[in-house]
């Protein structure tokens, strides 16, 4: 069976939609593109604006008529919120809100053996408030490792859920419930898997990022008691514990809300090497009665702040934000004080957009609410300001060499000059294009690129010619080595078996019921970096191999696989044997 997935709203909804994504395919549903008929529509909803909530109705209604057969799945905040309006919804067959979420196979499952329909906000025989059914999680949802559908080299980690802070004019606290934060080694964790499958950026997401951590009961799994813990709280317990694995990539904070973080939490952040120099710090607005108003306790000063503290750090340091135009009472000196901020701050990006008035928060009752057709020139306002800052901020980004990740080929100009032009994004969150030889995948790694002028929303360049491996830079790349590591036993492995020469242990993430891996304890690239003086140990590793597979109980045959190179699929630049066993394996591969 197909199944197709409809996502709104943030980074919290998207991983989430990943997680549910993987269940239905540990059930045997295959899944396709959202616009794809399919026997299952599945609707991961947003209540932060009306538009999101007119959005999962629409999708509902075309899948509906694309394939009436289908069953329709509504999740998420939307129905959390307004759990009496999406009762009405005829097409939506299955009902459930934010908590919970693993569960939507075992309902469409059930929903298909008796035909009648399961909303489990109101089968729960909790009446809803003013604001939604309340969230009756205590605990943060475990949903395991979560495999990236955003591509192999970028992924998300969720850290936490839940928000207290109660912004006037936001609902999701009442959609999310309660701070409940992740295990720090189940955050590790799932971060050392996708580095060691080639993952070169990480992103953590949460409700409210900073808030890590923050509730009461609270425990750092991770912490020895060592000096190296002593004063690491928040949202730095899940950066430092990901900084401290090997290899090269980076790590990407969703967000920062400054109603938690301040200039001295920055600076703290700061020296951790592998965090990127960008951060979405939420202004909302730059007038200080204003943001009095909506409940969020910092003043436009305390914000320019935080902005001095990262631009003093890197100048070309990116910050990006959002900010409400029309929030009720906001006058025509209010806003310019915004449009003031976007000026000051010197911002990458803004998100600038009209108050959208959500029942149940205290901003819907309070009096000045500001016509639509003014709201909407104010929020052009405000776009048209952070365009013009945007420009200046790129501008200053022209002559410098910025650290790519390619994402994604964009124009095949191979015809007429053998290039094919890529996106991806640097370090400060700039999107960069550049141009490279036809038919290479870029995404293997990172690349330097000489930035020669603005493009579109981001800035364009060409790629720096690299510079020639010396015994240094050789000597670094085995330290960064992740099998290096393990090898040397700096981390944690399962071993199955060792000598002075090889090491063999379970891989994390098996493909068969029984998967070794099995490295030499000398760095070797691959198996075309190994020279005549290997030979012995190359002999070493086959022969042991078989010993390996008979203490493994594999009598009935095993297959033993080695990546080399790109094209091979070698996503670690260490050599290593796959042994697996247990199982039926077909010819050829893959």
């Amino acid at each position: 069976m197909k199944v197709a997935f409809y996502t709104l709203g943030c980074k919290v909804n998207q991983y989430e939609t990943q997680a549910v994504a993987q269940e239905f395919m540990r059930h045997g549903y295959v899944v396709v593109e959202e616009s794809e008929t399919a026997d299952v529509y599945v609707v991961n909803s947003c209540s932060v604006t009306r538009m999101a909530d007119r959005k999962s109705r629409q999708y509902l209604r075309r899948m509906k008529k694309q394939n009436p057969e289908a069953v329709a799945v509504l999740m998420g905040c939307y129905p959390q919120t307004n759990p009496l309006e999406t009762e009405q919804l005829e097409e939506a067959d299955i009902i459930l809100g934010t908590e919970n979420k693993l569960s939507v196979p075992q309902l469409v499952e059930h929903y298909l053996s008796e035909r009648k329909r399961i909303n489990s906000l109101l089968d729960s025989g909790i009446a809803p408030g003013p604001s939604g059914c309340p969230v009756t999680e205590d605990c943060y949802e475990e949903l395991g490792t979560v495999k990236s559908l955003m591509g192999s080299r970028r992924a998300l980690i969720k850290v936490q859920d839940g928000c207290n802070r109660f912004c006037s004019y936001c609902i999701i606290p009442h959609a999310r419930g309660p701070i409940r934060s992740r295990s720090p080694q189940n955050i590790k964790n799932e971060a050392f898997e996708l580095v060691s499958s080639g993952c070169r950026e990480i992103v953590l997401t949460g409700i409210n990022t900073a808030l890590y951590g923050a509730e009461k009961g609270f425990k750092n799994d991770l912490d020895d008691g060592s000096a190296q813990w002593q004063g690491v709280k928040g949202i730095e317990i899940a950066v430092k514990a990901i900084n401290d694995i090997p290899g090269d990539f980076r790590i990407r904070l969703s967000s920062l809300e400054p109603t938690v973080v301040d200039s001295n939490y920055l600076t703290g952040l700061l020296k951790y090497e592998k965090l990127a120099h960008h951060a979405h710090l939420s202004a909302q607005s730059g007038s200080d009665r204003v943001i009095k108003s909506m409940n969020r306790h910092y003043s436009c000063a305390d914000y320019l702040d935080m902005v001095r503290i990262l631009k003093e750090f890197d100048p070309h340091y990116g910050i990006t934000t959002d900010i409400i135009a029309g929030f009720p009472g906001e006058t025509e000196e209010d806003f310019s004080q915004s449009l003031e901020l976007v000026k000051k701050a010197g911002f990458l990006k803004v998100h600038a957009f009209p108050y959208s008035d959500r029942p149940g928060t205290k901003a819907s009752g309070m009096e000045g609410h500001v016509g639509a057709q003014e709201k909407k020139e104010r929020a052009e306002r405000l776009a048209r300001a952070a365009q013009e800052q945007s420009e200046a901020f790129r501008k200053g980004l022209i002559g410098t060499v910025l650290r790519v990740l390619p994402e994604e080929p964009v124009l095949d100009a191979s015809a007429a000059t053998g290039e094919t032009v890529w996106r991806g994004h640097a370090s400060n969150y700039t999107e960069v294009y550049f141009a490279a030889p036809s038919g290479k995948d870029m995404t293997e790694d990172f690349v330097d690129v000489i930035i020669q002028e603005i493009f579109e929303d981001g800035v364009s360049g060409k790629l720096k010619a690299k510079e020639p491996a010396n015994a240094a830079e050789k000597e670094k790349h085995m330290s960064d080595c992740i099998f290096c590591k393990i090898a040397n036993g700096d981390i944690p492995s399962n071993k199955a078996y060792e000598d002075d020469q090889i090491l063999a242990f379970h891989d994390l993430d098996p493909q068969a019921p029984v998967h070794v891996l099995i490295i030499p304890k000398k760095h070797l690239d691959s198996l075309s970096a190994a020279g005549e003086e290997d030979a012995k140990l190359l002999s070493h590793i086959m022969l042991k191999i078989r010993d390996i597979a008979a203490d493994l109980g594999l009598e009935n045959g095993y297959r033993v696989v080695i990546n080399t190179g790109e094209d091979g699929g070698q996503t670690v630049k260490h050599l290593h044997v796959h042994l697996l066993g247990k199982r039926s394996m077909k010819w050829p591969p893959g």
